[in-house]
């Protein structure tokens, strides 16, 4: 087989079914693309998701601890086929497709779906906090600052290349949050590995929660899983849902699960930190130039939108952090 093998093209979808039929003791009859390495696979009668992992070691890491979840009691993740198959050094694995009810999306515009998340997320921690050692010793230890030093220095290093760009000044401002937000952290280290430690989520993100046809919230999607305190989760979330309720300080703590980090100065601090921004804009200049010609307008939208009211959360923020 080629290199263009797993490749997006006419024919792909034949060849991918024909190995899953070979490695796997299942009439599979359909298979449809869900976004890149990731498709919805079917057989007469049962759905599932083939995925496909960094490494067999990735994979096994992630059958073991949601094996080891369910066990614990915390059942609303999904399952894995125990087999994978590698195919040039791509490793696949089958999950258990869960079907979302139909117009019930979760989305952080909806302060309902908040407190679902918030509330299933308290139930993961408290579950991944009791996981034995050994389970632990299998997950990588999270480390939020040094990820944020290294994304601020490789955003730093793009703007000299959009010294023209008519946003430029947006681009410094954001630079600036940044910046101000790890000075203040690296006085505030121990929060970050504060015990006792959890198996974090690390991708909180809206889609990586489900909510079934008979209303039940599922989490998915174990990529990023890391030890940490739980308040890492909560803190992503929180920088999640601020633009859906107009970066309102009293909104967001409005949450019983966020009433806590109220007068946390290192949570408090660590919103101002622009992640979103970050994240986004090195997506965007690392795209080639025609993607990025599509993708302008998007960029643009996210760096202007409710762009003075983040300016107003900010000074907000950095009132409270000054006063604590």
């Amino acid at each position: 087989m080629n290199k263009d093998f797993f490749e997006e093209r006419d024919g792909m979808k034949r060849r991918l079914l024909l190995l899953l039929k070979e490695n796997f003791d299942l009439p599979f009859i359909r298979i449809n693309p869900i976004k890149n390495m990731v498709w919805k696979v079917s057989t007469q009668n049962q759905d599932w998701i083939l995925k496909g992992f960094s490494s067999l070691e990735t994979f096994k890491r992630q059958v073991s601890f949601t094996e080891q979840l369910k066990k614990s009691g915390f059942t609303q993740i999904y399952s894995f086929h125990p087999k994978p198959f590698v195919q040039e050094n791509k490793v696949f694995g089958l999950i258990q497709f869960i079907e979302a009810k139909k117009g019930q999306k979760v989305s952080y515009s909806h302060e309902s779906d908040i407190r679902d998340v918030c509330f299933l997320l308290r139930k993961y921690h408290h579950a991944t906090t009791n996981l034995s050692n050994v389970v632990k010793e299998q997950i990588p230890v999270f480390e939020q600052i040094n990820k944020w030093k290294k994304r601020l220095i490789d955003y730093r290093y793009t703007l000299p290349l959009y010294s023209q760009n008519p946003l430029r000044s947006h681009l410094n401002y954001f630079a600036e949050l940044g910046e101000w937000a790890l000075d203040k952290l690296q006085n505030q280290a121990a929060f970050f590995k504060e015990e006792p430690n959890c198996i974090i989520h690390g991708d909180v993100a809206s889609h990586n929660f489900i909510r079934d046809k008979n209303g039940q919230l599922w989490l998915i999607d174990f990529d990023l899983i890391a030890l940490a305190p739980p308040h890492i989760d909560y803190l992503q979330l929180s920088n999640r849902v601020l633009p859906h309720l107009g970066w309102d300080v009293e909104r967001l703590f409005s949450f019983q699960t966020l009433q806590p980090f109220k007068t946390k100065e290192a949570f408090l601090t660590a919103l101002v930190y622009p992640t979103d921004i970050f994240r986004e804009w090195l997506h965007f200049t690392r795209s080639h130039t025609l993607e990025q010609r599509r993708r302008w307008s998007t960029m643009e939208a996210l760096l202007l939108k409710q762009f003075k009211e983040r300016i107003k959360f900010s000074k907000e923020i950095m009132k409270k952090v000054k006063s604590i």
